[in-house]
């Protein structure tokens, strides 16, 4: 050992120890891992810009799908169809009002779908030369349509596909860009064309999207040929995007030469014929990432140092808060949401504490805000429910066609009519959530009369109600989806009894019974339902979907009174093979309750 190490003292040769063995590996490391992170950086530069091209992309399939959907929509809406066969089959012997019945018709529906977008423009053409359009034709004719060169290719696209047109030039006067984002697709039915829909959609949305990013940076949306379809410079609209040739086969990225700069080329499917191509300049992209290492090294060295000198310290300081936060993780972790660390400090472990209670208090908090979002939306499919048609005009029409009906002596028809106007008045008009049990009972014994009308007196409803229970308010649509459930399921759609039974408990609550004369269930296929509606979540209805009142369903009804009662609530569901299914519910009453 050299003489001068020999004279340092005990302090001396252990900061120089730490220094030799601590701090001098550690700077050669990162300078030695500094010049092996090229490639990690231009791989973290290239995931940093496609992520900015999936969200992107993310957008424009979006509206692509909308595109899709608006197309689909008309070609398989039970109540369109008729319509638009009807319109194509007229001729100069047809009635005009006839014909603007159908028309009419037509726009009233599409305007419903059509209307929640605001950026399409909607064409229904039919081979006869009739047409409905969603905006106004003074200045088109969309006839014309018939004489574009990709007309023809429309009758050639098979099943259910799509044919991507392109950019198209504005027809429309929703929108004043010069060109529209179009797509086409036949309307078949049996393999008979009887019409076609074109779809345009206004790019305005998509360029003031990529018209955010960087002025370095360029997106675009080209078809198979490289044509650019959507620029936020419309005046290349049409062009050849100048580097098709070096964008991937497959979605990927690939680097590209740009006037002796690095340019990272990005591109990913949004349709099978188009696709979303993004460029931004690596050296810019890089550079946050540059400054962020090199910030990072000179941070790492100084708290590196820092350690080296205070080590021991600070070993004996952070372990204890360290500690006492892994306790409360744990006591956290045993379901006691209620724990907190009350760690606080200025240091890497109080800011952690401190965080962690916080981020505790946010967890609790989205607790309570998803419990109150499920019942906002359970109202909210009410609402959709009851808001689907303008009631005051259905039921003068209803009203109307029972009248006429009844004054040619039909009166069974007459009465049906009258059920229907009944059912769907003491559906949609009303305000209230909670409706008495008389009530909910009245509207299941129309819906049974309904039901019958249509299967032919197949389902025997029967009525055990406590008077004592009649006045008590229950959600409304609890009953019917179960009187449903027993004739799809329990019945098989076959003649049988259904029984309403209610009652109330010992311990003052309503009990509320659901049973049938059906098939019943085995033992194992009991269990497994049972098991399915304890664990699995419910499934919330698609908005694409037109709501009706089937579509609440057994799991949505027992969903519903769990977060409306909670651990007041419960049920059983009992069967046996050709013993029936009943179903029996328990829930506080209550009564006088507006809604």
């Amino acid at each position: 050992m050299p003489g001068w190490l020999r004279r340092l003292s005990l302090r001396n040769k252990l900061v120089l120890t730490i220094l030799v063995c601590l701090v001098l590996p550690s700077v050669v490391s990162m300078n030695v891992s500094s010049l092996f992170t090229r490639d990690a950086v231009r791989s973290q530069v290239t995931d940093s810009s496609r992520e900015s091209n999936r969200i992107v992309s993310q957008i424009v399939n979006a509206q692509i799908k909308n595109m899709i959907y608006v197309m689909n929509f008309i070609q398989f809406d039970e109540e369109l169809q008729p319509s638009i066969r009807e319109l194509g089959r007229a001729n100069e012997g047809t009635d005009k009002g006839d014909v603007l019945q159908y028309k009419q018709t037509i726009t009233k529906k599409m305007s419903t779908v059509i209307d929640s977008f605001g950026n399409l423009s909607v064409t229904v053409l039919l081979p006869n030369k009739e047409y409905v359009a969603s905006y106004t034709t003074f200045s088109f004719n969309p006839t014309d349509f018939m004489k574009k060169s990709w007309f023809s290719a429309v009758e050639q696209v098979s099943g259910y596909n799509v044919l991507w047109i392109g950019s198209e030039p504005n027809y429309s006067e929703l929108t004043n860009q010069p060109y529209l984002l179009s797509a086409a697709k036949p309307l078949r039915k049996n393999d008979v064309t009887y019409g076609y829909v074109i779809v345009g959609l206004d790019p305005r949305l998509l360029q003031e999207l990529f018209n955010q990013y960087h002025n370095n940076e360029s997106m675009a949306i080209i078809d198979q040929q490289g044509r650019i379809l959507v620029d936020k410079d419309s005046s290349t609209i049409g062009t050849i995007f100048p580097y098709f040739d070096q964008i991937p086969k497959e979605d990927g990225s690939s680097f590209v030469k740009v006037a002796g700069e690095d340019y990272i080329l990005l591109s990913s499917h949004v349709t099978p014929e188009w696709q979303l191509v993004n460029m931004s300049p690596y050296k810019a992209a890089a550079h946050k990432i540059e400054s962020f290492r090199k910030t990072d090294f000179l941070i790492q060295l100084f708290f590196l140092v820092l350690f080296a000198v205070t080590l021991l310290y600070m070993v004996r300081t952070l372990t204890k808060p360290i500690a006492r936060l892994v306790q409360t993780v744990v006591r956290i972790e045993s379901g006691q949401l209620g724990e907190r660390s009350n760690i606080s400090g200025v240091d890497e472990v109080g800011r952690l504490g401190y965080v962690f209670d916080r981020m505790i208090d946010r967890i609790e908090l989205m607790l309570e805000e998803n419990r109150r979002e499920q019942e906002l939306k359970r109202m909210a499919e009410l609402a959709m429910l009851q808001a689907q048609i303008n009631p005051h005009f259905l039921f003068n029409v209803l009203n109307s066609i029972r009248l006429k009906i009844m004054m040619k002596g039909d009166s069974e028809n007459a009465e049906l009519i009258s059920s229907l106007s009944s059912l769907l008045r003491m559906t949609i008009n009303r305000n209230n959530e909670y409706i008495p049990l008389h009530e909910e009972i009245e509207i299941i014994e129309h819906y049974v009369r309904l039901l019958n009308s249509r299967h032919g007196d197949r389902v025997n409803l029967r009525i055990s109600a406590a008077s004592d229970t009649l006045l008590i308010e229950i959600p409304r649509f609890l009953l019917q989806p179960l009187i449903e459930n027993a004739y799809i399921h329990g019945l098989k759609s076959k003649p049988g009894e259904i029984t309403i039974a209610s009652r109330i408990c010992e311990d003052g609550r309503l009990q509320l019974e659901v049973r049938d004369s059906g098939i019943g269930m085995t033992l194992e296929r009991l269990e497994e339902l049972r098991s399915h509606l304890v664990t699995l979540p419910m499934k919330h209805h698609q908005a694409s979907r037109s709501p009706s009142l089937s579509g609440i369903g057994l799991q949505n009804v027992l969903e519903r009174l769990r977060i409306i009662y909670g651990h007041r609530f419960d049920y059983e569901i009992g069967s046996g093979p050709d013993q029936g299914t009943q179903i029996v519910l328990r829930f506080p009453q209550q009564t006088g309750k507006e809604g």
